[in-house]
């Protein structure tokens, strides 16, 4: 693991066989990106696997936000080196709601009773717990933290995120801010999980290249992890 959020996976035979066929460079070309391939998918699956065990987001989270337009796993061959492959986890923050939090919807108001506070609370770690959110410092003074509705075709579609007003007014309406909180990069480089992921992608890796090489080259793959 290296870097603030690149995955390296480090194997010694990428450069025995990178040397070994030099002059087939087509066929090395083929073979290294189905292996970027297959790790960069290992790593999706990884990542949503391993994170869960140390943070608060459930797995269908982790899986959906890697799937959005903002996040995305890449694999850049020799990154960290010769005989390396890198596979490079980008992101932005996530919002509060794609970890365990509470509450999950506004709580209903009687008609005619004043609206009930209530403490926004989320777990970020698995190991802190349940902890409040909010209030936020803003220009001096402490928001409130409340769900706000996220609006869909002019309606409401049903979802929320934690929020507060800023006290900065925009076309004469208080702006507010959605709370964001660590990103995938972020949890990936975590000591707990990184090195998780990293064991599985060397093992995609090895096992993958020696399943290539003996396709392309009759068990020149198997071969070649006997020979170790």
């Amino acid at each position: 693991m290296s870097g603030k959020n690149e995955i390296y996976a480090n194997t010694e035979q990428l450069e025995k066989v990178a040397d070994l066929l030099q002059g087939f460079p087509e066929e090395w070309a083929k073979i290294m990106n189905r292996v970027l391939l297959r790790a960069a998918d290992t790593v999706r699956v990884e990542t949503g696997r391993q994170i869960p065990k140390v943070y608060g987001a459930p797995q269908k989270e982790i899986k959906a936000a890697l799937n959005g337009k903002k996040r995305k796993v890449k694999t850049v061959m020799g990154a960290a080196g010769e005989g390396s492959v890198s596979v490079e986890v980008l992101g932005r923050p996530l919002t509060i709601m794609r970890f365990r939090h509470t509450p999950r919807v506004p709580r209903k108001t009687a008609k005619g009773k004043k609206r009930r506070k209530y403490t926004a609370k989320a777990m970020i770690t698995k190991s802190n717990g349940m902890l409040s959110v909010g209030p936020v410092l803003r220009q001096g003074k402490l928001k409130s933290v409340f769900l706000m509705p996220v609006k869909k075709n002019n309606g409401n579609s049903g979802r929320y995120l934690f929020a507060y007003r800023s006290g900065e007014k925009e076309n004469g309406r208080e702006k507010l801010h959605v709370i964001r909180t660590l990103s995938i990069p972020q949890m990936v480089t975590n000591e707990n999980v990184g090195p998780e992921i990293v064991k599985k992608v060397n093992q995609t890796v090895l096992k993958r290249l020696t399943q290539e090489l003996d396709w392309e080259f009759g068990n020149l793959g198997t071969n070649l992890r006997e020979a170790k």
